[in-house]
């Protein structure tokens, strides 16, 4: 049997949901390399707590955060498309990753095996030394193709 009562409330949730979903989907390629690089950032935190001594070594812990960002680094590869040179909302995106795309598809893919090996060292002297490796690879990567925040 037609319920009209249970119709109009769940018109409006569908109609929400789906709105909800448009302004997901319209974010964008900036927007979403922005998140991924925040959540490396966060990651990169919670790494270099540990790495400087301020946080116990946690071998659970380093695999988790490095994981995380391997993953981000897998996804950000995917984040550059050709119409996303320019925002809104503002990019810190050099041109180099267009023009030189294989250089920075490269970078990326250094940074992502550096992610890989911190999530794999098996002791706080081996993620040390891959945590080094890791920060230099981002930086790296920065220093050639992102722009300082102004």
């Amino acid at each position: 049997m037609f319920n009209i009562r249970a119709m109009m409330k769940a018109v409006p949730a569908a109609v929400i949901l789906v709105s909800l979903g448009g302004v997901t989907a319209l974010a964008g390629p900036i927007e979403d390399r922005q998140a991924v690089m925040k959540s490396n950032g966060k990651e990169i935190g919670a790494l270099a707590k540990m790495f400087k001594g301020e946080d116990p070594y946690d071998a659970a812990a380093v695999k988790e955060h490095a994981s995380k960002i391997a993953d981000n680094l897998e996804k950000a590869a995917t984040l550059f498309p050709e119409n996303s040179k320019e925002g809104p909302p503002e990019t810190w995106a050099k041109p180099e990753i267009w023009s030189d795309s294989a250089d920075f598809k490269a970078a990326d893919q250094n940074a992502y095996k550096a992610a890989e090996a911190v999530a794999d060292s098996k002791d706080e002297a081996s993620f040390k030394t891959t945590m080094q490796d890791l920060g230099d690879a981002c930086g790296a990567c920065h220093k050639k193709f992102r722009r300082p925040k102004e």
